[in-house]
Formats: structure tokens, sequence, C-alpha cells
């Protein structure tokens, strides 16, 4: 059996070797765009999630030579697809989603919705979500096909996602082409980050052709929702230590002992829902688990953060935020706060504005890590999480059955650097060094999409 298995990746392999052939061969076939008309055609790209980092080492090689200087996109917290996604395209006329990820629980109907089976259904997977705004999203049954025998499976989707992307945009005559590939994020997770570098290498390639093709008049945005940080993994020991305690882990809310934790991919961070009276207990037992950073939750609009280092609260008044300590100091922001305020930027009663707060964090080892934790207890998703969990850099929770025949290579989810800096730059164009998710498509020259279009003309 385990010769078998070897010999089909080895089979599986030279299909890669040979795809990849086959990529140069569709790329010089494919008729250039000599024959698009003067005006100018704006091309962006999501490759969801590329770090900043990454992109950074592959500038520092000579590569997307081509583009301005990027910007290191802050995701909003939890750093999730859904959440970041929605956060980027709200101008664009992106709804809130309906959970953090694919697979959520439903408040309202009080069980688990979506799931693998819904990525092979266009009109769960893609209708009604941020997915429908792109001109160009891999088919719900073609993302799927990635883990069917990761990393190898994952390669050859990310390559077709290639040759049927330059495809499309050849095909489009509108002015404005907006693409979506979420093999990346795959190959991150499954593959590595050499997997992701060897594609975006040739993603570079085709975007230069394209570029140079076009003679100055198609501008390239490239840009991705979040980072992945690219180490070894431990999972967090959730399940455990909420039974010792007397929780019952359930796919939907029965009565007071009642957890629901949605396992959908490997991430770090976990999402729980409960009784409301339990968020305070709850957040307290698991903001001690090892692998915890800090547990969140938010009650009469204030946000409470308890973590190892300690407690404190999160108070918001307009565009000001108020970091109260409690005890100890768990997201590490007494300093900080000490200095504003002899600084003269902190109010009578101890608010800083968001502007002042994020001139100081924004570099820091958990990146605007106030607002982001505020906003993330309190906004994005329809069904909002009781507690949210943020882990440590080298853990993560998630699907079991994923852990059978995947070894986790990266992941995101959590409040830290790799995870929460994605990236966005644009040809011909000098970005700010740092932008939050919501200020990204403001940067970019606020493109009108194609729905956004289409109900203009009607």
């Amino acid at each position: 059996m385990i010769l078998f298995l070897k010999r089909i990746v080895a089979l599986l392999f030279i299909c890669a070797i040979f795809f990849r052939g086959a990529h140069s061969q569709i790329l010089s076939s494919i008729a250039p765009l000599a024959d698009k008309p003067p005006a100018e055609k704006h091309l962006i790209i999501c490759v969801d999630g590329v770090g900043f980092s990454t992109i950074e080492k592959m500038r520092a090689e000579g590569r997307f030579h081509f583009f301005g200087r990027p910007a290191r996109m802050i995701a909003p917290f939890p750093t999730l697809t859904n959440v970041a996604m929605t956060e980027i395209l709200a101008p664009a006329g992106a709804l809130e989603a309906a959970g953090y990820e694919d697979n959520f629980y439903d408040a309202t109907e009080n069980r688990m919705r979506g799931g693998l089976l819904d990525r092979f259904n266009k009109k769960r997977f893609i209708n009604g979500t941020f997915r429908e705004l792109f001109d160009y999203h891999p088919s719900a049954i073609k993302s799927g096909l990635g883990y069917a025998l990761p990393p190898v499976s994952t390669y050859l989707e990310a390559l077709s996602d290639l040759i049927r992307l330059k495809q499309k945009i050849n095909s489009s005559k509108e002015q404005l082409f907006f693409a979506y590939l979420g093999s990346t994020d795959s190959l991150s997770h499954l593959g590595g980050e050499r997997m992701v570098r060897s594609f975006l290498s040739m993603l570079e390639k085709s975007v230069g052709e394209i570029f140079r093709e076009s003679e100055g008049r198609v501008q390239v945005t490239l840009f991705s929702d979040h980072g992945n940080h690219y180490r070894n993994y431990k999972r967090v020991s959730l399940k455990s230590t909420l039974r010792r305690a007397g929780f019952k882990l359930e796919s939907r809310i029965k009565d007071e002992r009642s957890v629901v934790l949605p396992q959908f991919g490997l991430i770090g961070c976990a999402l729980l829902f409960t009784r409301d009276a339990n968020e305070a207990r709850l957040a307290q037992l698991t903001a001690g688990i090892r692998g915890v950073d800090f547990a969140v939750y938010e009650k009469d609009g204030v946000v409470h953060v308890l973590g190892r280092g300690g407690a404190a609260v999160i108070e918001r008044r307009g565009e000001k935020f108020r970091y109260g300590l409690e005890s100890g100091d768990p997201l590490e922001l007494k300093d900080v706060s000490e200095r504003l305020k002899r600084e003269g930027k902190a109010d009578a009663e101890g608010f800083i504005a968001d502007a002042d707060w994020f001139a100081a964090t924004r570099e820091g080892a958990r990146p605007d890590v106030l607002r982001r934790v505020y906003t993330g207890a309190t906004e994005y998703v329809r069904n909002r999480a009781n507690v949210i969990l943020s882990f440590e850099d080298g853990y993560y929770s998630g699907s079991y059955a994923l852990d059978i025949f995947a070894f986790l290579q990266a992941t995101h989810g959590n409040v830290m650097r790799e995870q929460s800096f994605g990236f966005v730059m644009k040809t011909g164009t000098e970005l700010p060094a740092y932008l939050r998710a919501r200020e990204m498509w403001a940067a970019i020259g606020s493109p009108v999409l194609q729905r956004e279009r289409l109900a203009t003309k009607q």
C-alpha cells in the first residue's frame, strides 16, 4: 500500500513538471493585448494568504520590479479570509459575511452551516458572498481539489488557476478585470513558502507579459488579504480543557454547558459559541491554555481581553480608544499608552485618538492591535463568536480530518505580524508603508467593479 501511494505521488509530481511545461506553451499561444483599445485597463489580482515578507524577499531578488513599493496591508482580526475580504471590499459593495469561515455556526438557527460540500455548490459558495464581486474566481468544485493529495494536487490546482486566469483576462473587453486566486493560501498551508514563491514567479511572468505588451495601457494591482507564518506548529489542547471544566462540545447550543467550536481549516485562532452568561468564565478558562495568546469577548460595548499576562478592557468613544488595565498587561500596551499620555495625546478621561494608536503600534509584534481586537469582537460577521482566541505563533486548531493527510506548513488567524501582514502593490504607484484593510481600496484608486457598473446602468 505504501509503495502504491509513493508511485501515485511520483506520478503526480511528473504531471506537475509536465503541467509547468504546458503552462509555458499555453502562455505563448495566447494572443497579445495589442488589439485592445487604447483606453487604460486596470487588472486587479488577489493572491490569498501571501504575506508581505514573502513579497519582500522576492523583490530583493529582483522579482515584481515593475510594481511600485508595496505596502504592508494590516488584516483585521481574526486574520481569516472572510473577515479580511469583507473589510477590504466593503467600499466595493461586499456584504457582511455570515461567518468567519465557510463552515460556521448560525446563531439564529442554532446549528452549523456550510462546509466542504458547499464548496461544490456555486449558489452557496459564491453567490451572496464577497466572491461574486470577482470577474474570475475558481469554480466551487475546483477550489476543493487542491486538498485531494497535497501538496502535489495543491500545486497542480494553482498552475491551472494561472492558465485559466490569463485566458479570462485576454477574453475580457472590460476596462477593469478583478481576479481571485485562492490556491496561494492552500499552497501556503500545505506546500510551504518554496512552492508559493515558485507559483508567484510564474504569476509575475504572466503579469509582466501583459504589462509589457500593453505598452503602458494596463495598470496592475496585486494584493493579499492576510499573511501566513511558515514554521513548525503544535495543536492547542482546547477540547480536553473544556471537557474537564464541565463544558460539552456540541454542534448546537442545548443548555448552559454547551460550547460550539467550528473546526474547518487549520488556523491560528479559535471561535467559541456559548450562552452569554458563560463568556467571562470561558475566556478565563481558555486564556490559560498553553499556546493561547489571549481570549477576548464583548459585553455592553466593552471588549474584555484576558491572557496569561493579565486582564484589560478596551473601550471606544467615536474614533478614540482607551486601554484599561485590570491586572498585568495582556496586549503589552502599557508603555505605549503611558508614552502617548505623556505626549498629550489622551483626553481627560484617557481616550486616545485611533490615528495615534495606529502610528504607535503598527510596527509592533501585534500590529494595530487595539482597534483590531475591538472591531474583531464587535464587527465583520453576522454570527459573532462569544469568545475569540488568538494563539501564539506556532500553535493552531481546526479540522482533525486535515491533520490525517496534510502536514501544516503555515497558517493564519492570530493577531501577530506574519499572519497579519498582507500586502498591496500597484504599477506606477508608490503606496504608504502601512495600510489598514479598510483603506486599501481607496489607496488603489477606488475602482468600480462590474457589479457596481451594472447596477449604475440599470
